[in-house]
């Protein structure tokens, strides 16, 4: 039996996901309980894989707003997230969009530290497929 490492890249990719595609049909299917496996599947996959370029992106989701309310609120005597709700159900509009306008420099400067080097997307032609192949027998001569 062969490393499933020693696959290129591009095969790994449709084939992981049309594992996963199958996986999840199968399992609403499956009962619970233990499934022994001892199988020797021939698969034969197809398709074509992009990579795109390596890019930086802000993760927003590093970046900690509540650390900005929780020191807003020490700061400010005898204000509760209750309080503050209840006023904002009844503020005025123009002050709301001057208050983002000035909430909006302060959280940029919040998520500037979160740029993030990322790796370029990769995606699998529509046309992909890896489906069950029939073991070819090689007759010696």
């Amino acid at each position: 039996m062969s490393d499933l490492k020693t696959l290129d890249f591009a095969t790994l990719t449709v084939l992981s996901k049309a594992v996963a595609a199958a996986q999840k049909d199968n399992r609403n299917a499956t009962e619970p309980g233990s499934y022994g496996v001892d199988t020797q599947v021939v698969i034969d996959v197809a398709g074509t894989v992009t990579v795109g370029e390596d890019y930086q992106q802000r993760i927003v989701a590093k970046a900690d707003p509540w650390t900005l309310l929780a020191v807003a609120l020490s700061k400010l005597n005898g204000v509760t997230v209750d309080s503050i709700v209840r006023e904002a159900l009844t503020a005025d509009e123009k002050l709301v969009k001057s208050i983002k306008a000035q909430a909006d420099k302060a959280m940029a400067s919040v998520k500037a530290p979160t740029l993030t080097d990322c790796k370029g997307k990769v995606t699998v032609s529509k046309d992909a497929s890896a489906v069950l192949g029939t073991p070819k027998l090689i007759f010696a001569e």
